[in-house]
């Protein structure tokens, strides 16, 4: 299994946790009770929380796969498997954010 800071695709998991923490969050984990980090902005996932999503979402980036293909797949995730909407955008933003990501220049 690939460890929190492995990346693939440029992207690590520990970077994609972030993004969805900050994106897209379908079954709306209470954050209210989560320490905020005083370098972030928002506050992190419990780990393993989607984990099993996010470890999928780096393989398709690593290997290729275009900004609507992850889209289609997190679709799929909230359709099949969580069976909850997640809130108008958040998905295209999540999708929007790891391919910006996956962009950078490496000096970023």
């Amino acid at each position: 299994m690939t460890s929190a800071t492995d990346k693939k695709g440029g992207i690590s998991l520990a970077e994609i946790r972030d993004l969805c923490a900050r994106h897209w969050n379908p079954i709306g984990i209470p954050m209210a009770n989560m320490e905020t980090s005083s370098e972030l902005e928002f506050r992190p996932l419990p780990e393993n929380e989607y984990d099993t999503y996010l470890h999928h979402i780096v393989r398709l980036v690593g290997d290729g796969a275009s900004p609507k293909q992850v889209a289609d797949y997190v679709d799929r995730v909230e359709k099949d498997y969580i069976q909850v909407t997640s809130p108008l955008g958040s998905k295209e933003d999540f999708v929007s954010a790891i391919f910006k990501l996956v962009n950078r220049s490496p000096a970023q």
